[in-house]
């Protein structure tokens, strides 16, 4: 029997809140978000429903198996001990919603920070959102943010990892303690993260901004030792200097993984990413994610679903451009957790705009379950602990 990880609704203080937008008319300029007391959410723990069937006629996609290695050191840093998931416990996703989070077109950095508060302490259980990120994050390490920036130069994808929520998440790792320069956001090109609304920094001062290749056309700055589908990988070196991963990935669906979040956004890590879009992408996803270096570093995942690209245009692939807006951000341990909520989330959303997704849900859910074989993370249903939270 397939598994059916579909959200109904709940009588709890959520508001339907997305409705179909335009595109976003741009990304908000870097700033640093005022520091204020979060309120307190309210939060309602959750459990995802039963199992249902998939039609009879949908085909199911066979995962093979791709040999991996890792030569390399991974993390010389130990996960804190703080951090729990699936098997030492069900993994948890947070899923918190902030209804004035927009103001307009521009996002409200106040609200953003308020939403990664009371994120960060009901995931570690903590009661100060610093003490929470201290605990996760020391003074003396260097820490990488995964962003999605893809198509930003090149007029593709229209629906980024948000900038406002990025320097949320860089001024809170320097309220714990851990100073700019240690902060290192990246993606695959440099000029896709400009054209996403990135401010570029690769000075010794500052949140350093910078992707591991200039551009689509250059040779970027990657270190060989790993395999794919038995093809030679090579992994961004800016990964592989820092001692921990943030992974913020933007929420969409996808026309040959089903579906693109936290997993998939590590399409942008490594230097083949062209080559990897075939017939095994679907395991190809879930063993890049089980390589060392990626699984070892991942010390946190803060999911955007500030907006989401879940619609289909007229030749049924997913449009990029129609932007859902939405007043939420989820966050984790786990990256197939946050990708089981994630992707039952994308479908909801394209459901409310009369979309069918059950070929969407069947290709990722086959991802899903090849990571949490790989000891990704929680994919099962009686391993995920789901909180809403709506400030």
């Amino acid at each position: 029997m397939t598994e059916d990880h579909s959200l109904r609704p709940r009588a709890i203080s959520r508001r339907q809140f997305i409705k179909v937008a335009a595109a976003a008319a741009g990304l908000l300029a870097a700033c640093r978000p005022a520091q204020q007391p979060s309120p307190a959410p309210t939060t309602v723990p959750t459990s995802l429903p039963g199992h249902t069937p998939a039609p009879p006629d949908t085909p199911v996609p066979t995962l093979t198996s791709a040999p991996t290695t890792a030569p390399l050191p991974t993390s010389s840093m130990p996960r804190p001990e703080i951090i729990k998931m699936y098997p030492d416990g069900p993994s948890r996703v947070v899923h918190t919603h902030h209804a004035s989070v927009w103001n307009g077109e521009n996002l409200v950095p106040e609200a953003i920070r308020q939403m990664l508060d009371a994120s960060i302490t009901a995931l570690t259980g903590l009661s100060g959102a610093t003490a929470a990120w201290a605990a996760l994050f020391a003074p003396h390490e260097r820490v990488a943010v995964k962003v999605n920036t893809y198509g930003g130069g090149f007029g593709g994808s229209r629906v980024f990892t948000h900038v406002p929520l990025v320097m949320a998440i860089a001024q809170s790792l320097q309220d714990a303690g851990v100073p700019p320069e240690q902060v290192f956001v990246y993606d695959c090109v440099t000029t896709d993260l400009e054209g996403a609304g990135y401010l570029l920094n690769r000075e010794e001062q500052g949140v350093r901004c910078y992707g591991t290749t200039p551009d689509w056309e250059e040779e970027g700055d990657y270190v060989a030792g790993w395999t794919l589908s038995g093809k030679d990988i090579r992994l961004s070196r800016i990964l592989l200097d820092c001692d921990a991963l943030i992974n913020v990935p933007v929420l969409k669906t996808h026309g040959r993984s089903g579906f693109t979040f936290a997993l998939k956004s590590h399409y942008g890590t490594f230097d083949r990413p062209e080559d990897f879009h075939g017939e095994l992408i679907l395991a190809d996803i879930a063993e890049l994610n089980a390589l060392p270096p990626i699984k070892d570093r991942t010390r946190l995942v803060v999911g955007d679903a500030l907006e989401a690209a879940c619609l289909r245009g007229a030749n049924g692939w997913p449009d990029w451009s129609l932007a859902l807006k939405g007043d939420s951000v989820l966050m984790s341990f786990d990256p197939v957790a946050m990708d089981t909520v994630g992707l039952e989330y994308a479908c909801k959303l394209a459901a409310e705009n009369g979309q069918e997704t059950t070929v969407e849900r069947i290709m990722a859910s086959a991802t899903l379950k090849r990571s949490a074989e790989l000891g990704v993370g929680a994919y099962s249903l009686d391993d995920i602990d789901l909180i809403e939270a709506t400030l």
